[in-house]
């Protein structure tokens, strides 16, 4: 058998990258979605989505768009002089890592909370929007182990219950990018049995978001793509079973 998971990330960014989500998962592929909770439209999101039968939520913890959780004055490391979350470029281009385990422990535990408020229960998963720091990083593993959650670390293989699960890296800053060319390489690389990720940022354009990201018009296309019913009857042809992150745990769980 040949098995997938097919993630969205960044619910609650915008408004438009809500709906995209949220037209994605109804069209039956996604069936795990990663919630960023300091954003100002996770609330709508959350709404839009937690009644979805079959799809499970993670905490895409966020430290780079939007404000923090936690009082910026808690956080200083984190911000900038208004208050506001450093960007992704400024992690990228810095020379050494400028933030303080503190801090980050802080904000993490902030976020956490925030997750269980809106859903109430603990994320499915656990993980993080474009970490570029090692501080952050060792926050993000050790609050995870504090708290028992599925931990999947940035760009890396999801490991669980003793099954190593790889990601599939489509080029999506690419402005040739074409995410169902990607998906057919993905499903032309599967092995029998051992589960691949595939990690998409559907969305439709709004102005925050053209203000706050540099994707763009590809969360478009793989909005385009994954509410395709051609893309569905796809993989179904290819025999594709489809799994949120609870359900390969759980089956992984049952094997053990």
């Amino acid at each position: 058998m040949k098995k997938m998971i097919l993630r969205a990330d960044d619910l609650g960014f915008s408004r438009a990258v809500n709906y995209g989500i949220y037209d994605s998962v109804r069209a039956g592929l996604i069936r795990s979605v990663g919630v960023m909770v300091n954003m100002d439209a996770a609330v709508h999101g959350v709404e839009l989505l937690k009644e979805c039968q079959g799809c499970c939520f993670g905490l895409h913890t966020n430290f780079c768009a939007g404000r923090p959780v936690s009082a910026p004055e808690t956080v200083p490391s984190l911000v900038d002089e208004n208050g506001v979350f450093h960007s992704s470029s400024r992690y990228r281009s810095a020379e050494k890592d400028f933030i303080t385990y503190e801090d980050a422990m802080t904000e993490i535990d902030a976020q956490y909370r925030r997750f269980v408020e809106l859903f109430g229960r603990k994320p499915a998963y656990f993980e993080a929007h474009a970490v570029k720091s090692s501080v952050m990083i060792t926050a993000l593993e050790d609050y995870a182990g504090k708290h028992d959650l599925l931990y999947h670390a940035p760009f890396a293989a999801l490991h669980v219950e003793g099954l190593t699960i790889p990601m599939y890296l489509g080029d999506i800053g690419s402005p040739e990018y074409d995410p169902m060319r990607e998906l057919r390489n993905c499903v032309a690389s599967l092995e029998e049995d051992i589960p691949k990720m595939y990690v998409f940022h559907p969305g439709y354009l709004d102005q925050p978001i053209m203000r706050m990201s540099s994707l763009t018009t590809n969360r478009v296309k793989e909005t385009a793509m994954l509410t395709d019913p051609e893309t569905k009857a796809y993989l179904e042809t290819e025999g594709i079973c489809l799994y949120s992150y609870e359900t390969i745990a759980g089956e992984r769980k049952e094997i053990r």
